[in-house]
């Protein structure tokens, strides 16, 4: 995972982690509907992990295939 897609990942959780503190603690929000707001903040988090997890798999998958970690013809 780089940079710019950690960063997209990290803003998007954010987003959920706002949510729900305001569904929390600001009297002028949705007091009726933390619970949504835990949920919406936990599948975003679970969603988050798996598409790091994926992109590890895909990242390591890659690299093993890469021709110079494969034992290559050396020419000799």
């Amino acid at each position: 995972m780089n940079e710019t897609d950690l960063a997209a990942s990290i803003e998007r959780l954010m987003a959920r982690v706002d949510y729900y503190l305001h569904c929390e603690l600001d009297e002028e929000y949705d007091h009726d509907r933390p619970d949504t707001a835990r949920r919406l903040l936990e599948a975003a988090l679970r969603q988050e992990l798996i598409r790091a997890s994926a992109v590890g798999v895909v990242s390591s998958v890659a690299g093993s295939r890469h021709p110079t970690t494969m034992g290559g013809d050396d020419g000799g």
